[in-house]
């Protein structure tokens, strides 16, 4: 009985040295976690990254690096869930050094260039300057003390540009690099892109408003999929009279090339059903595939491909002498700025073309609202109900602004 139990005793001793001897096996994939990640499957990304941390835990090695891999697979896996619609209509692939050459804009969005000039710096370092179409404010990207590239601003008062001033509010993490910014014709909506711990990878467009009242931005909001991804994604512009967007993105592309995308811009932002488009493709619509994949209105598709050719065959310049009709008196229509010689009337039929332009797409998008509530069955229209609501008070509102801004404009500006 002793010699059974010591012969059980060694067996056991030594079953445990050989498992004590045995080394963990490294955990082999047919994808590494960065194919994953370039075909949008973060699922299994997730999975070989766990996997391999497991590994290097129990072999005593760094895991650093999957570690901070796995915190960008986990964002994007959140912002796949929640890819917008967008209809994009032409993509073009070119040289960086090319990009600001082919973003073309009206001159009533203002204008994007290169901010090399402005800070006596090389081309390379890639700094961009907007400025609004009266040429009396420019936002761009510099360097700060740490060398790391910050937003600011400046107003042209008297003929003399004032000191540049870093803009509030944007977040001011040490490591974060901003750059590309572009304001809306309302002179709140800012869009820029950063690199920062908190993207997706790489440069991220973030959307921010500023708050007058406060005199800051608010907290940037990131864009999310389809326009960022794990690569960099930047210059988002938006051309509101020929309601034409442009971003740019290196996804999928060489060291030294960029994709320029061009899309329809949407005041409501809808995102796709995985149960509806499944989920091979929410990946494609996210990684913008195919841009025919987002055709779902051909007529519109058409109309914003017939805008982009005019704006590339400059017909809209010849089309500069007649942008608007603004009714003076009975004597005087207005055409164009330039009509008028209040300086006071002119910044205010700025506005009002603004004020025009968001109750024309406000109205479109409540006719649309409505034609949906028309053909949708009684749980749907409970959903749409209180959406309806609320688009005809922002219309009722705007058209309100139209008419006084209107009234002001007649006031300041006196003709024979």
């Amino acid at each position: 009985m002793k010699r059974t139990a010591l012969l059980l005793l060694v067996a056991l001793c030594l079953t445990a040295s050989a498992q004590r001897r045995r080394k963990p096996v490294e955990p082999v994939f047919d994808v590494t976690p960065e194919q994953a990640i370039a075909a949008y499957d973060f699922n299994k990304a997730e999975e070989i990254l766990n996997a391999q941390i497991d590994y290097l835990e129990k072999t005593q090695q760094p895991t650093d690096e999957k570690e901070a891999l796995l915190e960008i697979v986990r964002k994007n896996l959140l912002k796949l869930q929640s890819t917008a619609c967008v209809t994009f209509i032409d993509s073009i692939v070119l040289p960086k050094s090319l990009l600001l050459s082919h973003l073309l804009l009206g001159s009533e969005s203002g204008s994007v260039e290169s901010a090399s000039k402005l800070l006596g710096t090389p081309d390379s370092l890639g700094c961009t300057l907007y400025l609004n179409q009266l040429e009396n404010k420019r936002l761009f990207a510099a360097p700060n003390a740490a060398g790391h590239l910050r937003l600011y601003g400046q107003e042209l008062i008297g003929g003399e540009w004032t000191k540049a001033l870093p803009l509030d509010g944007l977040g001011e993490e040490d490591e974060a690099d901003m750059n590309f910014p572009f304001m809306l014709d309302d002179g709140v909506t800012l869009y820029f892109a950063a690199c920062s711990e908190e993207g997706l990878g790489g440069y991220d467009i973030y959307m921010t408003r500023y708050d007058t009242d406060e005199h800051t931005f608010l907290a940037p909001e990131n864009v999310g999929m389809p326009f960022n991804s794990p690569a960099n994604d930047y210059l988002y512009v938006v051309d509101e009279f020929n309601n034409l967007g442009y971003f740019a993105t290196d996804r999928n592309q060489p060291a030294d090339s960029v994709c320029l995308y061009t899309f329809i811009p949407s005041q409501t932002r809808r995102v796709y059903n995985e149960e509806n488009v499944g989920r091979n493709g929410l990946r494609r619509l996210a990684r913008i595939q195919s841009i025919r994949e987002t055709w779902t209105d051909k007529a519109d598709v058409a109309a914003a491909q017939k805008r982009l050719a005019e704006v590339r065959n400059g017909e809209k310049q010849e089309q500069k002498a007649h942008d608007f009709d603004f009714i003076l008196n009975d004597r005087h229509v207005y055409t164009t700025l330039s009509d008028f010689r209040s300086d006071e009337a002119r910044k205010l039929a700025v506005r009002w073309l603004e004020t025009k332009r968001d109750n024309e797409k406000t109205t479109a998008a409540l006719r649309q609202l409505r034609e949906q509530y028309a053909a949708a069955p009684a749980a749907t229209k409970q959903q749409l109900a209180p959406q309806i609501r609320i688009m005809e008070a922002k219309a009722e509102q705007l058209y309100s602004e139209q008419r006084e801004q209107e009234k002001q404009i007649r006031k300041r500006e006196t003709v024979n």
